[in-house]
């Protein structure tokens, strides 16, 4: 039987859970979506998974972000496939992925490599100078991000249903090296969500090697997404991330 979402109560849940870990509720941190859009993980998307995955997430954008909203990316493989969707908010998040995503943004079906999107986000967020050219974007119309120089604390949350390609592994430890070493304010949490022959020891490679990296490996990602709010919560706010927001609030 498929779940019924109260998002609302799910964000008092999710409070309710920070609280326990002594999270004070003024403790804010922009909150990013990022979605592996490889031709491996079609199906999930398709068939909504990864729409309800989103959803079960728009609470801590709820709870934590200033706006009360999430920015989400896409990515597959090489630069030019890293994406910027939009923001999402409780009442637009329904099936947000199957309106948004699929068919609909660079890359699908294609190949992974997770650093290029990392870039952006950190472009995003104002942790990394902003490329030339955005006038193509704007003549376009494509979504605007946040002005350039506003620094935002944030967490990352980052859901792949694979490893990464070998030829960019180093060139994400050195994006998430460079990251930790300019100190920028950012929880990156990596989520791999596959129940075939992937065992993400890239994943938890960058967990141990860095301070601010976490990584959860849920097998069962249908299953996942039907569990309780707290269910869910105890899942994702390990004691590393809850640290960190305790320690930058």
């Amino acid at each position: 039987m498929p779940i019924q979402l109260d998002l609302h109560k799910s964000a008092r849940n999710l409070r309710l859970s920070l609280n326990k870990a002594g999270v004070a509720a003024g403790i804010k941190a922009e909150l990013v979506f990022i979605i592996d859009v490889s031709g491996s993980f079609e199906h999930e998307h398709e068939e909504g998974t990864t729409s309800l995955l989103l959803q079960r997430l728009v609470p801590y954008g709820m709870v934590l972000d200033p706006d009360g909203q999430m920015d989400v990316f896409t990515f597959s493989g090489g630069r030019d496939n890293a994406h910027y969707v939009g923001t999402v908010t409780p009442e637009d998040s329904d099936n947000y992925i199957v309106r948004n995503v699929v068919g609909r943004v660079p890359g699908w079906g294609d190949g992974t490599t997770y650093s290029y999107v990392l870039e952006k986000a950190l472009r995003h967020l104002g942790w990394l100078p902003r490329e030339k050219g955005g006038f193509l974007s704007r003549f376009f119309g494509r979504p605007t991000e946040h002005a350039a120089g506003q620094k935002k604390r944030s967490i990352i949350i980052f859901v792949t249903d694979g490893e990464n390609d070998e030829s960019d592994e180093a060139r994400t430890i050195r994006v998430l090296e460079e990251s930790q070493n300019r100190g920028d304010e950012v929880y990156f949490l990596f989520l791999g969500t596959c129940d075939e022959h992937v065992d993400f020891k890239f994943l938890e490679e960058i967990a141990r090697r860095f301070k601010n990296t976490g990584a959860v490996v849920e097998r069962d990602v249908e299953g996942f997404v039907q569990q309780s709010d707290e269910a869910i919560n105890a899942r994702l706010l390990g004691p590393e991330l809850l640290g960190w927001l305790r320690k930058n609030g």
